[in-house]
């Protein structure tokens, strides 16, 4: 019987880093599978406003990010723009991945120089056939599927302060540490306000002592649980 508490096979001879460690449905696959997917992945150096895909592109592989930040946007009618998320330094981006004749619903940009690694669909569809892996991958899609909820509630609040105040509060729970790195416009499109809403909320929130400015785009939370409180 192979033991599945096993630890992570060599680098991939790509990008020279254990790329699939990221992936958390990969966790626990034999060595040798890890290492066959590895050897068939594709490494992607991009610069600052590179388009890793476009709205409309076929999803044809899962994207791992090894350093730099990855906006994922679309268009409403009027032309305003919506961030769906930013993807960073460990995050991977594969929504849609296993839909048959999927298509991605939103543009994604590089906000910063990006190293990747890209994983073609059809050796994901190969590990598929794992019961294990398929489990974890449902589990997967239902935290994705609350998180996603969490989002609309969040967009409902009437209240900017409240907006703003739950949108960082979510993104310090996908963030490491308590600071927030995002540029004023793009808080302002994932919540849809304008910037200088956004700007003046966020001032009345280091007034309160809930936050602090970080240098040029970083937002330091103070009171987590205050800021949870704001109605």
């Amino acid at each position: 019987m192979k033991d599945w508490n096993i630890t992570f096979p060599e680098k991939c001879k790509y990008c020279g880093e254990k790329c699939l460690e990221q992936i958390d449905f990969l966790q626990g696959l034999p060595p040798e599978r890890l290492q066959l997917i590895m050897d068939t992945a594709a490494r992607g150096n991009y610069q600052k406003g590179s388009v890793l895909f476009r709205e409309g592109d076929p999803v044809d592989a899962i994207h791992v990010i090894h350093e730099g930040k990855v906006k994922l946007s679309c268009y409403d009618s009027e032309g305003r723009e919506q961030i769906v998320g930013v993807f960073s330094d460990g995050d991977t981006i594969w929504e849609g991945i296993f839909m048959d004749d999927s298509y991605y619903p939103y543009d994604a940009v590089c906000l910063t120089d990006v190293r990747t690694c890209r994983i073609a669909r059809t050796d994901m569809e190969e590990i598929m056939k794992d019961p294990m892996i398929s489990m974890r991958i449902v589990g997967l899609l239902s935290r994705k599927l609350h998180d996603a909820n969490e989002r609309n509630v969040l967009l409902s609040t009437s209240s900017p302060k409240t907006r703003l105040a739950g949108f960082l509060l979510y993104r310090s729970r996908h963030t490491a540490g308590d600071t927030i790195t995002m540029k004023l416009d793009d808080i302002a499109a994932s919540i849809n306000l304008r910037p200088e809403t956004v700007s003046r909320r966020i001032k009345d929130l280091e007034k309160d002592g809930l936050v602090r400015r970080t240098g040029q785009s970083g937002i330091q939370i103070l009171d987590a649980e205050a800021l949870g409180e704001i109605e």
